[in-house]
C-alpha cells in the first residue's frame, strides 16, 4: 500500500486557512480591504488582547445581502471576479475569496450586516468552522465582523504570536499605511476600549500625512507628481537635506494597494539618497498608476507583493519623477542652499584649518603623542569611517559609530542605573509632535524609563511634549530623532533587555555617524571613552566594534615570516 494519501477535508481547510490567516494583522488586513472594496467611507477597528482575544470591524459600506452571506463564508467566493482574465483589469483591493472562509476556520466569527437603509438587516454567528445561526436584526447599512477566540483551537499557533503591544504594533502600521493609501476615508483604530488615533476623512494627502505624522514630517516633504502616457506617480518625497533615520517612513500604493515590491524601493532609495546626508534615508508616500494588466497581483498569499511587466520602465519613471521634483537638481547636493529661488550652489570656499592642523595629512594623521596615562596612538582615520590605532602592538580598527554606540549606552545605562543620570537644561524646550502611535507609545512605562535615563519630559496638550532636559552627553540637535526611536523601540517583555533596547535606540540616533570626519582631538577622546567601557568589543546591537591585526598576522601577509 502506497504511503500518499490525501488529506481529509476539514485538514486541509485549516492548513490552507493558515496561509491567509497568520495573526490578527492578517485579520485586520483581510477585513480593512473588503469594507474599503465595499464603498465604506468610515472604517473602526477595534481589538482586545491585541486581537488575540477580539478584532471587531465596522464599516459604512455596501453589506451583504441575506443571499450572499451562506456564499461568502464558502471557500472560493467572490464578487470581484468572474473568470480568469478579470485579473488584467483588476481594480479591488480582494479578489481570492478566501478571507472569510480562512477566518471561519481559526476563529468564532459574530456578522451583523445589512445592504439597505431601511434598517432591516441579519445577525449570524459561525462557531467551528460552521454557521450556527442566522436571524433577521435592526442594522444599519454596512457591516459589522466580530472575530473572537483567534488559534483558540490552535495552541501551537496561538503560542507563537506576540505580545498585546507587538500585535498591536503590526495592526496600527498597517492602519497607518492604509490610512495613507484612502486619505478620502475617516479610520479609527482602538484597543482595550482606548482610542489609539482617529483620522478623519482628509480632502488631500498633505492632509492625511498631517494627521498621521504631524506638521515637522509633512514640512520636509516636497509634493510629486509626474506623468508619462498610462503611468503617472503622485504623493511627497523627502526634500534636499531632509530624510529621517531607518527607512520605515517610506509607503508605496500601486493603483491604491498598499504593496511592497524592489523595483519601487530600489529606485526610490536609489535616486532621492544623494541629494541627503548619508547617514538619513529617503521617506516619502507614493502613489503608483499603471494599467491593470502591467502588474501581477497574484503572487503573495496575503496580496502583500506584486511584479510588474516592465519594471524596467517603472524604475525609470520613479528616478525622471523625484528628479523633476526635486528641480531637475544635479544628482550630488554638497554645498547647495536653497533660496527664494530654489536651489543654488554655494561658493566653494576652502575651509580654514585649524591651529595646528595646516594640512589635511597633519589632519588624518596626527603625529602628536597621547597624553600619559593612554595606552593608545590614533593613527588617524581611514574613509571617514574607521579609526586607526596602535595599541599594545596591535593596529585596532574601530568601528567610529558603533563605539559611540557603545560608550553611550553604557553611560545611558549607568544613569538608570543610579537614578540620577547627569542632565543638561535645554536653553528653549525641545517641542515635539508626536503621531498617535508614538503618543501611544509614551506611556507610564516609558516615561519613567527615559526619567532615569536623565530626560524630562512633559506631556502639553493635543499630541505634543515638550524636552526640558536630557542627558548631557547627547547632542541637542538629535534628541528628536533619538525620542521617535526609541518610542519605535517594543517593551514587549517588560523586563531588562526591553529596556537596554530602548536606551540602545536612544544611543544609536545620537551616535557620530559613519563617512563623518573627525578631527584628532575628537578621536582620542572616542577612543579612551571606549576602552574604557566594560564592553568595548560589541555596541548594544551585538555588532562588532574592533578589528585587531597583530604584528604577526601582518607580517605573514607581507611575506616577511
Amino acid at each position: 500500500m502506497g504511503n500518499i494519501k490525501v488529506l481529509a477535508e476539514n485538514v486541509y481547510r485549516k492548513i490552507a486557512a493558515g496561509e491567509v490567516i497568520e495573526r490578527p494583522l492578517s485579520v485586520v488586513k483581510e477585513l480593512v480591504e473588503n469594507a474599503i472594496d465595499a464603498g465604506a467611507g468610515a472604517v473602526t477597528v477595534e481589538l482586545s488582547a491585541g486581537g488575540k482575544e477580539l478584532v471587531r470591524v465596522e464599516d459604512d459600506g455596501g453589506g451583504f445581502a441575506a443571499d450572499d452571506i451562506d456564499v461568502a463564508f464558502q471557500r472560493h467566493s467572490t464578487s470581484k471576479l468572474a473568470e480568469l482574465e478579470d485579473l488584467d483589469r483588476l481594480q479591488s483591493l480582494g479578489f481570492r475569496g478566501e478571507a472569510l472562509p480562512s477566518i471561519r476556520q481559526v476563529a468564532d466569527i459574530d456578522l451583523e450586516t445589512a445592504d439597505n437603509d431601511e434598517g432591516r438587516g441579519w445577525r449570524c454567528s459561525f462557531r467551528d468552522g460552521a454557521l450556527a445561526g442566522k436571524v433577521q436584526a435592526a442594522c444599519r447599512r454596512g457591516s459589522v465582523i466580530s472575530v473572537r477566540r483567534l488559534f483558540a483551537n490552535f495552541p501551537v499557533r496561538r503560542k507563537f504570536l506576540k505580545s498585546d503591544q507587538g500585535e498591536l504594533r503590526q495592526v496600527s502600521a498597517f492602519m497607518e499605511t492604509i490610512a495613507l493609501a484612502r486619505p478620502g476615508m475617516a479610520f479609527t483604530l482602538k484597543h482595550n476600549q482606548r482610542t489609539v488615533f482617529h483620522y478623519p476623512a482628509a480632502a488631500a494627502l498633505a492632509e492625511r500625512i498631517y494627521q498621521v505624522f504631524g506638521k515637522e514630517f509633512l514640512d520636509g516633504l516636497l509634493p510629486l507628481d509626474f506623468a508619462a502616457g498610462p503611468y503617472r506617480l503622485t504623493g511627497f518625497v523627502s526634500a534636499p537635506r531632509g530624510g529621517v533615520s531607518g527607512r520605515n517612513r517610506q509607503f508605496f500604493t500601486v493603483n491604491g494597494r498598499t504593496v511592497r515590491e524592489k523595483t519601487l524601493q530600489a529606485a526610490f532609495n536609489n535616486t532621492l539618497q544623494p541629494y541627503l546626508e548619508k547617514s538619513l534615508s529617503p521617506a516619502g508616500v507614493v502613489d503608483l498608476v499603471v494599467p491593470p494588466a502591467q502588474i501581477d497581483v497574484n503572487i503573495h498569499p496575503m496580496k502583500l507583493e506584486i511584479r510588474f511587466l516592465d519594471a524596467q520602465r517603472v524604475y525609470q519613471l520613479v528616478q525622471q519623477a523625484i528628479h523633476a521634483a526635486l528641480g531637475g537638481m544635479p544628482r550630488s547636493t554638497a554645498g547647495l542652499t536653497r533660496g527664494a529661488t530654489g536651489w543654488a550652489r554655494e561658493s566653494a570656499l576652502p575651509i580654514p584649518a585649524r591651529s595646528g592642523e595646516s594640512t589635511d595629512a597633519a589632519k588624518l594623521f596626527p603625529t602628536e603623542k597621547a597624553a600619559g596615562e593612554e595606552d593608545f596612538r590614533v593613527l588617524g582615520q581611514y574613509r571617514d569611517s574607521y579609526i586607526v590605532v596602535e595599541r599594545n602592538g596591535e593596529l585596532l580598527i574601530i568601528d567610529q559609530h558603533n563605539a559611540r554606540e557603545r560608550v553611550l549606552f553604557e553611560r545611558l545605562q549607568a544613569g538608570r542605573a543610579s537614578g540620577a543620570a547627569p542632565a543638561a537644561q535645554a536653553l528653549f524646550p525641545l517641542l515635539l509632535e508626536l503621531t498617535p502611535v508614538e503618543q501611544a507609545a509614551l506611556d507610564d512605562a516609558r516615561m519613567e524609563l527615559l526619567r532615569q535615563a536623565g530626560f524630562d519630559i512633559r506631556r502639553l496638550s493635543g499630541s505634543a511634549v515638550e524636552v526640558k532636559a536630557f542627558p548631557q552627553f547627547l547632542g541637542e540637535g538629535r534628541i528628536r530623532e533619538s525620542l521617535r526611536a526609541a518610542l519605535r523601540e517594543p517593551l514587549e517583555d517588560g523586563g531588562a533587555g526591553s529596556e537596554d533596547r530602548l536606551l540602545a535606540a536612544l544611543a544609536c540616533h545620537d551616535a557620530v555617524k559613519v563617512n563623518q570626519r573627525l578631527q584628532a582631538d575628537e578621536m582620542r577622546a572616542l577612543v579612551r571613552d571606549l576602552f574604557a567601557c566594560a564592553n568595548p568589543d560589541l555596541c548594544p546591537h551585538r555588532r562588532p566594534i574592533i578589528v585587531t591585526l597583530t604584528l604577526e598576522e601582518i607580517e605573514k601577509r607581507l611575506k616577511r615570516r
